[in-house]
C-alpha cells in the first residue's frame, strides 16, 4: 500500500516552506497589492454607482418638481387664455347688441321719417283730390291755392281719429 517515506516528507516540507518565503518576498507583496487594487477599484466604482444613484435621484426629483411647475404654468396659461376667450367673447357681445340698438334707433328714425314723408305726400294728394272733387261739386273754379289752404285748415281742424283714416 502506501508507505510514508519520512525522508520526503521532510524534503517536501522544506521545499513546501521555502517555496512560501520565495514566493512571499516575490510573488506575495505584488499579488496582495494587486489585490488591494483591485480592491479599491471596487470600492471606488461602488463609491461612484451610489453617487450617481444620488445624483439620478436629486435629478428625477428635480425634473418632479419642473414638471409640476411647468404643469402649474400651463394650467395658468390656459386659464387666462379662458378668461382673455370669454372677454372678448362677451366684449364682441356688447359690440353686437351696441351695433343693433344703432342699426334698430337709425331704422325706427328712417321708419319715422318715411312715415312722416308719406303723411306729407297723402295729405297733399288728399288734398288736391279734395280739391278736384270740391271744384267739380260746385262748379265752380276756385284758384288752387285757395283750395288747397282751405283742406288743409279743415284737415288740421279733424280729430285725430278721423285724420288716422283720412291719412290711411
Amino acid at each position: 500500500m502506501l508507505e510514508i517515506n519520512p525522508g520526503l516528507t521532510i524534503w517536501t516540507f522544506i521545499i513546501f516552506i521555502g517555496l512560501l518565503i520565495i514566493l512571499g518576498k516575490t510573488a506575495w507583496k505584488p499579488l496582495l497589492a494587486s489585490l488591494k487594487t483591485r480592491e479599491k477599484a471596487i470600492a471606488d466604482s461602488l463609491d461612484r454607482a451610489e453617487q450617481a444613484r444620488a445624483d439620478a435621484e436629486r435629478l428625477i426629483a428635480e425634473n418632479q418638481k419642473e414638471r409640476v411647475l411647468a404643469e402649474e404654468e400651463i394650467q395658468k396659461s390656459l386659464r387666462e387664455g379662458r378668461q382673455y376667450a370669454e372677454q372678448m367673447r362677451r366684449d364682441l357681445v356688447e359690440k353686437a347688441k351696441g351695433e343693433a340698438a344703432r342699426l334698430l334707433a337709425q331704422a325706427r328714425e328712417e321708419i319715422e321719417h318715411d312715415t312722416q314723408r308719406a303723411i306729407r305726400q297723402l295729405r297733399t294728394e288728399a288734398a288736391d283730390l279734395a280739391i278736384l272733387a270740391t271744384s267739380k261739386l260746385l262748379d265752380e273754379n276756385m284758384d288752387q291755392e285757395r283750395h288747397r289752404a282751405v283742406v288743409n285748415k279743415m284737415i288740421a281742424g279733424m280729430p285725430d281719429n278721423h285724420r288716422s283714416k283720412v291719412t290711411a
